[in-house]
């Protein structure tokens, strides 16, 4: 089964993956960076949390001081207190690692597909890593919380699809895990 080509194809695309959140990563520490030594580039960029058109739950909340004037003065860029920068940072630095860490693991499976070792407590282990960066990021994204110098916004936000991840990566570990079962018990009685 070396020469699949759907599962090059799929390693291939892991790589790529990978690759693009890392080059996000470098992109999102850049601009980071770039707004701590000069905020004038910033001062017209409004926040605005649009609904997308995924099924979800959404709800989103925003509060400024008395006579803060319009939105969008109030809710710019470059009003961000520097803590909910930080955290907000520091928050997506964490999904998009777990997010490499996924695909990783991902091609890690793929890879043990591709040499015929396919029921094996790697694999199990590999579905259950999988299971817990989705459900951690799920967690991450759900609520988001932006203080300015004038106010704030809270999104509160359920996305379906993570969960979903989730369970199917949890599933099928179980049914990896009884694969190696069936597997270990077929080796024994030969």
């Amino acid at each position: 089964m070396t020469k699949n080509r759907f599962l090059n194809i799929v390693i291939i695309a892991c790589k790529c993956i990978r690759l693009i959140y890392i080059l996000l990563f470098v992109m999102m520490t850049t601009i980071f960076i770039h707004f701590q030594i000069d905020k004038n580039p910033y001062k017209n960029i409004q926040l605005n949390f649009s609904p997308s058109s995924s099924f979800h739950i959404s709800k989103i909340g925003k509060w400024k001081v008395i006579d803060a004037g319009e939105d969008k003065q109030v809710f710019v860029l470059d009003k961000i207190k520097r803590g909910s920068l930080y955290v907000n940072y520091l928050k997506y630095t964490i999904i998009l690692v777990l997010l490499f860490f996924s695909f990783r693991e991902f091609q890690k499976i793929i890879l043990s597909v591709k040499h015929l070792q396919i029921f094996s407590k790697d694999n199990v282990i590999l579905f259950r890593r999988i299971g817990k960066y989705v459900f951690t990021v799920f967690l991450l994204t759900s609520y988001t919380i932006i203080r300015f110098q004038e106010g704030g916004i809270s999104r509160l936000y359920i996305s379906f699809t993570p969960l979903v991840l989730f369970s199917l990566a949890f599933i099928m570990a179980e049914i990896f895990k009884e694969g190696t079962l069936l597997k270990q018990e077929n080796e024994l009685t030969i």
